[in-house]
């Protein structure tokens, strides 16, 4: 992508770690060539196991801590009606929100969608979302949650989000803010800089302007918690882009201690949520 998803300027300066930044809004992208990437390759069945996450299947009770949180929050604006998760992988989220949605996913990673049918019976497509057949302003909620910043053509999907939306509808989503006081500080060491997985960088301001270019008012905007396993904790700190697994992390790994839910709030993870007003 040659040209900024905020403002549509197309002058961007060089940063660090393969990234650029949009010269008129402060937008930041990875700057590869995104048609090179081979998205089913990047998110199989080791992205989940040994590549990004210490083992997802595992933190399953710990990951639905966190979606129990989204889904009060979703709740605030939508009690029942039809929502969609886009990168719904396992279908945590997805099963805890049919109590009160009829609901439908989307993602790329086979593997994590046969755990959503097999295991929950979902009704989960792997496709993109932007090519699904849902007919326009029929939908209540839609929802990416830390899926957008992975996202090869965010404006497409934000776009196809809007369209499938009702007026009133709403989209939520979080995502990093790399404007941060803990981004700034960590620069390009900061944990969520890693493309290719990682393409896209918006800050309050940028995600801010970026939905309302699409006709979304926001509703919400806010620092969240996010709940952790010790395991995935001492995973990403030691290993994620390391090439050797410290000691350390074994011996906790599979002890009594590892799966030890723990909250934190480092200020840098961003939920927000906008209403269709147009």
């Amino acid at each position: 992508m040659t040209t900024c998803i905020v403002c549509k300027s197309n002058e961007f300066k060089p940063l660090w770690r393969d990234l650029q930044q949009c010269l008129h809004c402060g937008y930041i992208m990875a700057n590869i060539n995104v048609d090179s990437l081979k998205p089913d390759e990047l998110y199989d069945e080791a992205y989940f196991s040994g590549a990004e996450y210490a083992d997802y299947l595992r933190d399953r009770d710990v990951l639905e801590r966190n979606f129990n949180a989204r889904l009060k929050e979703v709740r605030r604006f939508h009690t029942n009606g039809k929502l969609i998760e886009v990168g719904c992988a396992y279908g945590y989220f997805l099963n805890l929100a049919r109590r009160y949605f009829s609901v439908r996913g989307f993602d790329i990673a086979e593997s994590a969608l046969e755990h959503a049918r097999n295991v929950f019976g979902l009704p989960v497509d792997n496709a993109e979302f932007v090519d699904a057949n849902i007919e326009p302003n029929s939908v209540d909620v839609v929802v990416m949650w830390d899926t957008i910043e992975h996202l090869l053509r965010p404006d497409l999907v934000v776009e196809k989000a809007a369209d499938s939306l009702k007026q009133g509808g709403s989209l939520f989503l979080t995502t990093g803010d790399i404007g941060s006081i803990l981004a700034r500080i960590r620069g390009k060491n900061w944990r969520l800089i890693h493309p290719p997985t990682h393409l896209h960088y918006f800050n309050k301001d940028t995600i801010r302007r970026f939905l309302e270019g699409f006709g979304f008012e926001i509703s919400v905007i806010k620092y969240v918690p996010v709940w952790r396993s010790l395991r995935q904790i001492l995973y990403s700190l030691l290993f994620i882009g390391k090439d050797d697994i410290p000691r350390i992390y074994r011996l906790i790994e599979n002890s009594r201690i590892g799966p030890l839910p723990l909250p934190l709030n480092t200020l840098d993870i961003m939920l927000v949520g906008g209403k269709k007003v147009r």
